[in-house]
């Protein structure tokens, strides 16, 4: 007889299994066999061996808030502790010691860390308690990112925070305003300073707005710090107390007439470099101008994340006491406020100024900052130079963050829960005990609606005027949807998707809830410090108002920045698929760097829609070059010959060499090539790295090995997510043709005209594909794997460019708890994984003209598809518009110099390696749709494959004919004139004069 034990793991391994293959008779013992029906269902006593696994993240259960509970040792309270870093490191892999490194408090010593560096610094203390640590450090690298590392205490991480810790470089703007040529005021790309900082070990979210302590043991303790990105120069370690802010004794009256003004678009400076400033037409702000482009307030979408901070430096001539007061916006958070600690002279003055409500309005107010009982706050100054800070602070939301945090990570358990004893067949017509399984299950939901209830009457002390927070209003949602699911505890099984997997689900809502919670968005006009006698600047009235709204109309219409319209026959014409931001920093490099060393004019312009190209070309209105346009589009010019085929320039072949090939084949006609790359959208493998450790479980290399890995997950209810699941109108060649591709299959044959569906080795990818979903039981339609991933029910998955960028910028709370790879592969006959898959995005494309013209042209797409060029822009609009402008350059070179994590980047330039388009060809709109089509018949409807495909090749070898008889190709006949060649990989290779792939060919 098998152990207890593993009789759970036998029989939750058979539940997977008759989830996917159908009614099954399981022997968990020799004497005992259990029915297990095509749903999956199965007995109460059954169930209640296999529903006991819980996984929460570890973000949850061990994090500084649970942590700090659990622990009984006192906070320190001695005297500072300081320890040269250099004087008491010891190295475990890299680092180095720079002695001079200008750091005043070491005699210029200190330790350089650089990415995978990792070493230990052994520091003594005379009691076991809770120290606050405090780290002397400077910015050496030249990366937009912040500075990030690990540190863990006496060889583990005391609490989920210390695995991910941020320390950021302070940024100026340059001290000379920014124009572009039509005389508006354009964002400056601001510079790092040089400087050494003292910063106390934080929160990398900062949902804590106080240093995090750490425990240590009385005698030698050893803090192993390891660098994740960036490069680091570490000078002193202090061990404190903590630090101190002084309680608010009440306010003084501020005598005097003085008023001093500081413009909050102006910062000195500030700890994130897309902190930006921002024009708005609002005749309230100041400075205002009615024709051009001023920049006059801070920008509220760049400074909206909890820990941003802003410095700015103002001169008081008269000492005295003074009162603050803000002209400012918070329009995002519906009847509640944005949080910011006041800072002067780099300290909270008192507990009046720390973690200070500013409310929610929907235009710019001016509120001087007042107490509870409505005094107005004082500040004394002094005669002299001072600095003044604002940091956006989540600290009085926390408990929000955190407890949302939980009942998701409690309702998505219960959902894997139901589901493994209801199964994923549901039918609304019979009733399941839920209970009889799952005993607890309707307490559960009721108290994770009455959790969310107290949450929502826990932050109406912030405004005890409304009856519901309009901020709050998901999480009331969720509440009532979860009361609605405990109320008719039988149709929990047939509504389980409520709970996690629908785009209504309850943890859809409580998600947005987090996500809205962490905008915080402020926007500062200017910033008063005065006296009684002063009188702040009042807003305009409604004439004025009125009449600078109809001047501002007026004006709209003479308006030609970045329009079509305004041409100069003189100069290259390049439109721009792209925003302003984009165009405003293209065109001032264009004019500091590219008409400077070559003396071409050339005039940005923002396009009007990429899909009226071909109109504009027949009109005769087609600019020069257009580029940011998709990249099928190309083809519908080319096949019409409006645009050039760039192979006619002798350097050809050395410009495409920048890009993979593959990004070249949807560009080919016949021996042209008619685009050059701009970008790519590359496809790897998310891996919830957290959970995959927990369960003891291996990233997968090869698809066999996502099999392999099925029944581990979905025993537990998780799945792995294939791209197709996500196309819900249609399944585009971006889903559905990798596998064909690694299976040895294709699209056509050599020429147009005769598809290719129907071969061995299509049918193999086309049955490889479809079987994920009707034997291997991956989820089928899945509206958004971010929030899935986010919230651990799908901790696998392949997906692009737009997940990435999501996780990195809007799921802070699982940073450093996911990777990324090159995604599972088939094996071939020779042993080598074949990883083939799209990267298509966007292309530059030139407009047929005279030789001049054209010449020119090619010198600017030569130029802006450098390396070097496309490295700087990628920079720049990083550095300047934040990490959520990430600049996915189709050049390798270049690509690899982006301020992007670095084995991100490595990862990703390994996978573009396979990059193998699908071509464009007349009626290549008919194969993707038929594909879809198939694919929709076998997995949706449960049709026969190969009967499926047949259908699919007649419909698009008549559509293919019909498109080749309409572009000359055929006949009216259907006869041959001229053969159309189908590009592929190796015909791109022998256009390019290459006989060899430069990569990809093995592991």
């Amino acid at each position: 007889m098998f152990p207890k034990k593993k009789q759970r793991r036998l029989l939750a391994f058979v539940l997977t299994a008759a989830m996917a293959a159908g009614s099954v008779t399981v022997c968990a013992e020799e004497e005992t066999q259990e029915k297990v029906s095509s749903d999956g269902v199965v007995n109460a006593e059954s169930a209640s061996n296999y529903i006991t696994d819980d996984f929460s993240s570890d973000m949850i259960d061990t994090n500084y808030s649970v942590v700090s509970q659990s622990l009984s040792s006192p906070y320190y309270e001695g005297e500072p502790i300081r320890v040269l870093a250099a004087d008491h490191f010891r190295p475990v892999s890299g680092t180095e010691i720079v002695s001079d490194a200008g750091y005043a408090g070491g005699g210029g010593k200190a330790v350089k860390l650089q990415i995978h560096d990792s070493g230990i610094v052994t520091v003594d203390v005379p009691e076991t308690a809770r120290y606050y640590v405090g780290v002397d450090y400077m910015d050496a690298g030249n990366s937009v990112l912040p500075l990030e590392l690990s540190m863990k205490v006496n060889g583990e991480y005391q609490f989920y925070e210390l695995r991910d810790l941020e320390f950021e470089a302070a940024w100026k703007d340059p001290a000379e305003k920014s124009y572009d040529r039509y005389g508006n005021q354009i964002v400056p790309m601001p510079d790092k300073m040089e400087k050494w900082q003292s910063k106390y070990v934080m929160d990398a979210s900062y949902r804590h707005s106080r240093p995090l302590a750490v425990e240590l043991q009385e005698g030698e303790n050893e803090l192993e710090i390891s660098m994740i990105e960036g490069t680091m120069l570490l000078g002193e370690i202090s061990l404190t107390r903590e630090p101190a802010i002084a309680a608010y004794t009440g306010s003084r009256k501020a005598e005097g007439q003085n008023l001093i003004s500081i413009q909050a678009e102006a910062m000195t400076e500030r700890n994130a470099s897309s902190i930006r400033a921002a024009c708005e037409y609002d005749i309230d702000l100041d400075p205002y101008e009615v024709e051009t482009k001023t920049l006059n307030t801070i920008d509220n979408a760049s400074f909206s994340e909890a820990g941003q901070k802003v410095t700015y430096e103002f001169e008081v001539n008269e000492g005295g006491t003074y009162y603050l007061a803000l002209n400012f916006k918070q329009s995002e958070k519906a009847d509640f406020p944005v949080f910011v600690n006041v800072e002067v002279d780099g300290q909270i003055p008192n507990s009046a100024f720390y973690n200070y409500g500013l409310g929610y309005a929907k235009g710019y107010q001016t509120k001087t900052f007042v107490d509870a009982d409505q005094n107005k706050l004082s500040l004394d100054l002094e005669p002299g130079v001072h600095t003044i800070s604002f940091t956006i602070s989540a600290d009085p939301i926390r408990h929000v963050l955190e407890g949302v945090d939980k009942i998701m990570s409690g309702v998505n358990n219960l959902n894997l829960e139901i589901t493994k004893v209801a199964g994923t067949n549901k039918d609304k017509y019979r009733d399941l005990d839920i209970e009889k399984y799952i005993p607890d299950a309707i307490d559960r939901l009721t108290e994770y609606a009455g959790t969310l209830d107290e949450l929502c009457e826990s932050v109406k002390v912030y405004n005890p005027k409304v009856k519901k927070i309009g901020a709050f209003s998901s999480a009331s949602v969720a509440s009532e949807q979860l009361k609605s699911l405990a109320a008719e505890p039988d149709k929990l099984a047939f509504r389980v998707a409520e709970l996690t997997t629908s785009t209504n689900s309850v943890n859809q809502f409580l998600a947005n809830l987090i996500d809205s919670l962490n905008k915080n968005q402020l926007g500062i006009d200017r910033i008063y410090l005065y006296q009684e006698g002063a009188k702040l600047p009042g807003n305009a009235g409604f004439f004025a108002s009125a009449g600078a709204s109809v001047k501002r109309f007026v004006t709209s219409f003479a308006s030609q920045a970045y329009s079509t319209a305004n041409t100069d026959e003189s100069h290259l014409q390049v439109w721009v698929n792209r925003s302003r931001q984009y165009l405003e920093i293209m065109q001032k490099m264009i004019d500091e760097d590219f008409t400077a060393k070559t003396g071409i004019e050339v005039d940005l312009a923002l396009m009007p829609d990429q899909n009226k190209l071909i109109l504009a070309n027949a009109s005769g209105d087609a600019p020069d070059i257009a580029t940011g346009i998709n990249y099928a589009v190309p083809f519908e010019l080319g096949i019409r010959s409006a645009i050039k085929d760039l192979t006619e320039f002798d350097d050809f072949v050395e410009i495409a060499d920048r890009f993979e090939e593959g990004l070249l084949v949807p560009a080919t006609i016949d021996d042209g090539i008619y685009a050059l790359p701009e970008t790519m959208n590359f496809w790897v493998l998310y891996v919830r790295t957290d959970i995959f450790d927990k369960l003891g479980l291996e990233t997968p290399d090869t698809l066999q090995d996502v099999k392999n890995l099925l029944p581990s997950l979905q025993m537990r209810g998780m799945n792995f997510y294939y791209p197709t699941a996500g196309m819900l109108a249609m399944r585009n060649f971006h889903g559905t043709t990798p596998l064909i591709l690694q299976n040895g299959g294709s699209l056509y044959t050599q020429f147009a005209g005769d598809s290719n569906l129907t071969s061995e080795g299509s049918v193999a990818g086309f049955k490889e594909l479809t079987e994920l979903f009707t034997i291997y039981n991956l989820p089928k339609d899945i509206p958004n794997f971010y929030q899935h991933f986010r919230n651990g029910s799908m901790p696998i998955g392949i997906a692009d460019y737009a997940v990435y960028n999501m996780l990195l910028n809007a799921a802070p709370e699982i940073a450093n708890s996911w990777e990324i790879y090159p995604i599972p592969g088939t094996v071939d006959a020779s042993g080598n994984i074949l990883r083939y898959s799209s990267g298509g995005a966007e292309s530059t494309v030139m407009f047929a003209s005279d030789p001049e013209r054209e010449a020119k042209a090619w010198e600017f797409m030569k130029w802006w598809s450098s390396a070097e060029v496309q490295a700087q822009f990628g920079q720049n609009v990083q550095i300047t518009y934040g990490s959520s402008f990430l600049w996915n350059t189709a050049n390798r070179e270049a690509f690899a110099m982006l301020p992007w994590k670095t084995r991100d980047k490595e990862t990703i330039l390994a996978q573009a390696e396979w990059i193998n388009e699908s071509p464009r060809l007349p009626g290549s709109y008919m194969v993707e749709r038929e594909i879809s089509n198939a694919y929709n018949s076998v997995v949706v409807d449960g049709k026969n494959l190969r009967r499926t495909l047949d259908n699919a090749v007649k419909r698009i070898n008549r559509e293919t004919e019909r498109k080749l008889e309409e572009f000359g190709y055929n006949d009216q006949n259907g006869n041959v004139i001229t053969p159309y060649e189908v590009p592929t990989l190796e015909r791109v290779r022998e256009i390019l004069g290459k006989t060899e792939r430069k990569g990809g060919e093995g592991e």
